[in-house]
């Protein structure tokens, strides 16, 4: 489960606004309530942690598929350093 699923503000996300009266600027009404979501968001999440080691000790992870995926598009694209 997200850290954030277990604040009050993820029931409610803040919300920012565009002020459409004086241009395309942001509202700042919510900095608060973003800045408070993120002190109560804990820096190690543990069960981040615990679904890394589970995926890293899984022989499996990733899917053949999603590296033969990758491996295909690394081939596929163009090496910047042979633009030079």
């Amino acid at each position: 489960m997200d850290a954030l699923a277990n604040n009050a503000t993820a029931k409610n996300p803040p919300v920012v606004k565009l002020n459409t009266e004086s241009g395309d600027r942001l509202s700042s009404a919510n900095t608060d309530a973003l800045r408070e979501a993120l002190n109560n968001t804990p820096e190690i999440r543990s069960d981040v942690v615990k679904r890394g080691r589970e995926l890293a000790a899984d022989s499996n992870y990733p899917p053949r598929v999603i590296i033969a995926s990758l491996a295909k598009l690394m081939l596929e694209s163009n090496d910047p350093s042979e633009k030079a």
